[in-house]
């Protein structure tokens, strides 16, 4: 099953959504309508109970960041409103409770990089070029690439990404922990797929709050804590006793989400 619109497509197999960033004559670049039709592409997937994990991907390219052209012809006093509502659909992906995986080829530049910096799993291919090149026009990132970078990949590293605007190919990418692995090209969505459906064998709701604990980023005595309060929430679902059941009969558990 498939839908779509201008500049995303939303597809679904089985317990994987596919959300494809779909403006191939702009490299996938970010205009306001991309944006909004994001937001409600991940509204869509995250209200599917029988979707568990989103893929997001491009086509030749991930995202070569935001559209210039549009950000040049918008005025001053509108800018703002267009970095907010970046932020707010970027906020959105990072903190819903279904876990995300990008899979970049090509360009992830400025926007692009930040989109995949809000994802919770990165793979790329071997061609995949990473940058927040923004000095380069005067700018900085600002769709919250100061922050999530160097959370990343530490402070350091996303200095010199960000204030020399250099942009880094796969290989360097997975050596300083900005993707998880690198593939080649032409196995890229297989491999998102494969790590799709082992993730959504898992319990649902532990996958929820795990991902909920790791993103708030606490110190870490309250994060023991409130750890300790939702691993014992977790023996009041069904889905924990299923998957102590299936454990103690050797059998595979299934889930429901409840």
């Amino acid at each position: 099953m498939s839908t779509g619109n201008e500049h995303i497509k939303v597809e679904r197999k089985k317990e994987i959504g596919i959300i494809t960033l779909n403006r191939p004559e702009a490299r996938n670049a970010l205009n306001r309508k991309m944006i909004h039709e994001l937001g409600d592409a991940l509204t869509e997937l995250e209200n599917d109970s029988q979707i568990r994990v989103i893929v997001i991907t491009g086509n030749e390219d991930f995202c070569a960041g935001a559209d210039i052209k549009e950000m040049h012809a918008i005025k001053p006093e509108e800018i703002e409103a267009f970095c907010r509502r970046g932020h707010k659909v970027f906020d959105q992906l990072e903190s819903m409770g279904k876990p995300v995986i990008a899979t970049v080829s090509g360009f992830a530049l400025g926007g692009g990089c930040e989109l995949a910096l809000a994802c919770d799993i990165r793979i790329a291919g071997e061609g995949a070029k990473f940058g927040q090149p923004e000095v380069n026009l005067g700018l900085i990132p600002g769709f919250g690439g100061t922050q999530r970078l160097s959370r990343l990949i530490g402070v350091a590293k996303a200095k010199e990404m960000i204030l020399t605007g250099k942009i880094i190919d796969a290989k360097e990418a997975e050596s300083i922990g900005l993707v998880n692995r690198v593939v080649k090209d032409e196995e890229l969505m297989t491999k998102a797929e494969e790590m799709s459906q082992v993730i959504a064998q898992k319990g649902p709701i532990a996958v929820k709050m795990a991902k909920a604990l790791i993103n708030e980023n606490q110190e870490i005595e309250e994060g023991l804590n409130k750890e300790i309060t939702l691993f014992a929430q977790c023996f009041s679902t069904q889905d924990c006793v299923e998957g102590i059941n299936a454990f103690l009969e050797k059998r595979k558990p299934r889930f429901k989400g409840i």
